[in-house]
């Protein structure tokens, strides 16, 4: 408590809220691990194409996108907590569906409820901190830090699951996430969001910056139209590439290790826990420094060795190699998101609307990324068994084709930072 109200400037009475944002977040991130992870599993116990495969998380990421949205428009129409707890509660039903059954539209629509859940907490806990503290960037980075440390759990969970159960194991670990959810709905309709309408204000009744500090629950956009602010763009454009290279990172990286032979499936779902580590102590150094350096110039650094060690990771198959360019993916992507987003107005950061379009837009990477590198892999193994290879090998120079599709789009965000950086440098 003590920490929240000296570190990152919050008001004793949003304390509890502010908690509960942390820990709605980290369930989050336990299921963002967690769906791109068993996919393995589920081509197994189901029979799932390439191309079924990379649905499943671009459905995911539609869903997501859906949930964004509505969850900038619902607060308008029905209140923060009941459009918080209404879209919340499909992350639970899709993800206790995922173990009902294999039939590819089941699957599909679990991964398009998951996706309207994780949306829906995305949009609503990085309202919450970026209003309630007043240091929002430190705020912001530990809000994604939980995440990831919520990410890096989850497989632990899988695999001491799978040990335990071998072929039930992703299904055990799947409902201890949806009784997580289940706590985690229940902490949001108790808590103490607003249940009335939010209004927005015209342009004739500008509040103060006193009176946008004080209110949590009233979006203010008043006068500025965020929609005509090309560096809002510029941000929403770096997240969104961002969001490709994460997805694409989080829903095919062990299916990449474990189809092309570089590792077993046990350490390949492994790996996931050790790039969230490097995430999350990315995020609490960029917590602790985000006041004491130039934001623009430390996510332009970071986007630099973000592309550097993703090529590094998939280019080449010596294994320490491998582990140095995971290590240093991970720790890269660590800061890039939540700082980006810390770099927006404030009147922006406070806007469930705004908050809404930026993170949704972005979601756009996120959802095109796992089906494209999906179809490379498909068409590329296709074409290859055709010529008569192995199916071993044709597997393997389909995903491998696929995933360096991310490659690009991580090359593309490093060219807006780099327009970012220049631009503030030009504005000072």
């Amino acid at each position: 408590m003590k920490f929240l109200s000296e570190k990152l400037g919050v008001a004793p009475e949003k304390h509890k809220l502010v908690l509960t944002a942390y820990f709605v977040f980290f369930v989050t991130g336990m299921a963002s691990t967690i769906l791109g992870t068993i996919i393995p599993n589920l081509r197994e116990a189901y029979g799932l194409n390439y191309l079924v495969s990379g649905s499943l998380f671009t459905l995911h990421q539609t869903g997501n996108l859906c949930a964004v949205i509505l969850a900038g428009f619902l607060p308008y129409l029905i209140g923060r907590k009941k459009s918080v707890t209404i879209l919340y509660s499909s992350l639970a039903i899709g993800t206790i569906l995922i173990t009902a059954s294999g039939l590819p539209v089941l699957l599909m629509a679990a991964y398009s409820l998951t996706g309207v859940g994780r949306g829906t907490t995305s949009n609503i806990t990085n309202v919450i901190v970026s209003e309630s503290s007043e240091n929002k960037g430190a705020g912001l980075n530990l809000l994604h830090a939980i995440f990831a440390f919520g990410a890096l759990v989850s497989p632990f969970i899988l695999l001491l699951s799978s040990s335990l159960f071998p072929s039930q194991g992703w299904r055990i670990t799947l409902w201890i996430l949806a009784l997580c959810m289940i706590v985690s709905f229940f902490l949001f309709a108790t808590s103490s969001l607003s249940n009335k309408a939010e209004v927005r204000r015209s342009a004739a009744k500008k509040a103060s910056s006193s009176e946008l500090s004080a209110s949590t629950e009233t979006a203010v956009i008043s006068g500025i139209p965020f929609y005509k602010s090309f560096d809002y763009w510029l941000n929403v454009s770096i997240l969104l590439f961002y969001l490709s290279g994460e997805s694409g990172n989080m829903g095919w990286l062990v299916t990449y290790f474990k189809d092309t032979g570089l590792m077993g499936q046990t350490f390949a779902q492994m790996t996931s826990s050790i790039m969230w580590i490097m995430i999350m102590a990315g995020r609490l150094l960029a917590a602790a420094i985000s006041g004491k350096v130039n934001k623009s110039l430390m996510i332009l650094i970071l986007a630099i060795l973000n592309t550097a060690f993703f090529i590094l990771m998939i280019s080449t198959a010596s294994m320490p190699l491998i582990i140095i360019g995971l290590l240093g993916t991970g720790f890269s992507m660590s800061g890039i998101y939540p700082t980006t987003l810390s770099t927006m107005k404030r009147e922006y950061n406070s806007s469930p609307l705004s908050t809404g379009f930026a993170i949704g837009i972005a979601l756009v990477g996120g959802i095109s990324m796992p089906v494209t590198v999906g179809a490379i892999a498909e068409k590329v193994t296709s074409s290859a068994l055709a010529r008569g290879l192995p199916i071993e090998a044709a597997e393997k120079a389909g995903v491998t084709s696929g995933i360096s599709a991310i490659a690009v789009a991580l090359s593309i965000m490093l060219i807006l930072t780099v327009i970012k950086f220049i631009r503030e440098r030009k504005s000072a």
